[in-house]
């Protein structure tokens, strides 16, 4: 499987900038793509505990994209996309193992992002087609493990997502952001990726 899906993209992208590892579970629906700017990898593994056969699957439905740019997703993570979305991944950033990038419109992830292992990020509540709206996670934001992203949520540049919170609106930049409902305790933050 980890061949065949090496081929595919390669062939996809026309260039060897991917790197796969592991096993990895892919379809792909008409006119959909997969953009790969510098080097990057999926099916990388991030975290230790994640077991080796774990797979990271990438489903893509007719004419939507996964745009990757120098950017890492680990092993286990799954990216799924409705009809006519797109996928993100900004310079430098990662998504660790066991996360989940659910696209129905659109997510974007910016540059040098560090998404934690097991975060669910999802634009549509699967409520129909009105319940749908685009997600931003600005430059430089950190989200911890097990937190939920839900739509229509911009979180802005240098902000930090808690460990377990579920986030259901937007955010300025700097922001340390905690809790169900998600919400700031502290404004101004500073961290280093």
């Amino acid at each position: 499987m980890r061949a065949r899906f090496k081929e595919l993209l390669f062939l996809r992208l026309g260039a060897q900038s991917l790197r796969c590892y592991g096993n990895i579970e892919t379809a792909f629906g008409t006119g959909s793509f997969v953009r790969c700017v510098g080097s990057c990898s999926i099916g990388h593994a991030l975290v230790g505990a994640t077991p080796r056969k774990t797979a990271t699957i990438v489903k893509l439905a007719d004419n939507s994209g996964l745009i990757l740019n120098d950017s890492t997703i680990g092993r286990g993570v799954a990216i799924v996309t409705g009809k006519d979305a797109e996928i993100s991944v900004g310079k430098g950033s990662y998504v660790t193992d066991g996360s989940k990038l659910l696209a129905s419109r659109s997510i974007t992830i910016g540059a040098r992002c560090a998404i934690s292992w097991n975060v669910t990020v999802m634009d549509d509540d699967g409520h129909g087609e009105n319940q749908v709206a685009p997600i931003i996670v600005d430059d430089d934001v950190w989200i911890g493990c097990n937190a939920t992203i839900l739509k229509g949520v911009t979180i802005g540049a240098g902000s930090v997502v808690a460990t377990g919170s579920i986030v259901t609106r937007s955010f300025p930049p700097r922001s340390l952001i905690a809790g169900i409902p998600g919400r700031a305790i502290k404004e101004n933050v500073k961290w280093k990726t």
